[in-house]
């Protein structure tokens, strides 16, 4: 009798346990079978990557067998000991310019987009020009750029300022129309002042808005810098590249594009990278 009840009570004492082990695993399964998904979602992602390199340098190779003046991957490549006198000062005028355009872009555009987004008045009144702007093409302001800062870097920078800023101000703006109601009455119950209500209430809630557009900025900023360069400046990878061009040094000028395409396309997977980051972190 006393065998049967201790064990009846060894069972009870050992089912919930058991049922809490059971409830343990069924909680790491998912998870488990969550990071496996991730960890081959991520080899996916860089096996199609390597993929389209791959292609894209086939296609290279197979193009450069059309026209005679394009280069290719190999004569690409061997041509960039030629080109290392010119590439030090070139990519530092244009990264150089590229930074501070973008810099100030990011900071002017995160600000307008709170001080236009928070008033209904002025996002009445600015908006459709916010839109139309962005919308316009930059490099037909480029000339009356030259005419207000000269020729040289503050046109430049101006031209990769005025690309970059839009797509910062859009998204902010429109993210501070979307912001509850209740945050922004809560600040002023509390007498926040203006700069602690940016970094407390509206920085927080427009992140990753932000962080798009920034994402957008960087690239914009560069385009609309190499087509500054492109057009008419002292220094820069563009003025190279034309240079390259006009006397027919097609191999070194395969060379800078590609720099330039590989600092791009780098700068843009790191903020798409850290996007992604903030954006799991958020949610």
């Amino acid at each position: 009798m006393r065998t049967w009840q201790s064990s009846y009570s060894s069972q009870r004492l050992s089912a919930p346990s058991s049922h809490a082990e059971n409830a343990k695993c069924a909680r790491k399964m998912p998870m488990a079978d969550r990071a496996l998904s991730a960890v081959r979602e991520r080899y996916a992602t860089m096996a199609l990557m390597i993929l389209v390199a791959v292609v894209g340098l086939l296609l290279w190779q197979l193009a450069s067998t059309w026209v005679f003046a394009l280069p290719g991957p190999l004569k690409t490549l061997g041509a960039f000991k030629h080109v290392r006198a010119d590439l030090a000062p070139a990519a530092f005028a244009t990264f150089g310019n590229a930074a501070v355009g973008f810099v100030l872009a990011v900071t002017v555009g995160a600000m307008l987009g709170v001080v236009f987004g928070r008033s209904e008045y002025w996002y009445r009144v600015l908006n459709p020009i916010v839109v139309v702007g962005g919308a316009v093409p930059k490099i037909i302001i480029y000339p009356i750029l030259l005419l207000l800062l000269g020729l040289g870097p503050p046109s430049v920078i101006g031209m990769g300022f005025i690309g970059g800023v839009f797509s910062v101000l859009i998204n902010v703006m429109v993210a501070v129309r979307h912001i509850k109601p209740v945050y922004i009455l809560v600040g002023r119950s509390l007498n926040v002042t203006p700069w602690r209500a940016f970094r407390r209430i509206y920085l927080p809630a427009v992140a990753l808005p932000l962080l798009t557009g920034v994402r957008l900025c960087f690239g914009l900023t560069v385009v609309n810098v190499i087509f500054a360069e492109l057009f008419a400046a002292k220094a820069g990878m563009g003025k190279t590249i034309m240079d390259y061009y006009g006397v027919g040094r097609y191999a070194e000028m395969m060379v800078m594009i590609l720099i330039l395409f590989l600092v791009a396309m780098g700068g843009s997977i790191l903020l798409w990278w850290l996007e992604r980051r903030v954006r799991r972190a958020v949610t």
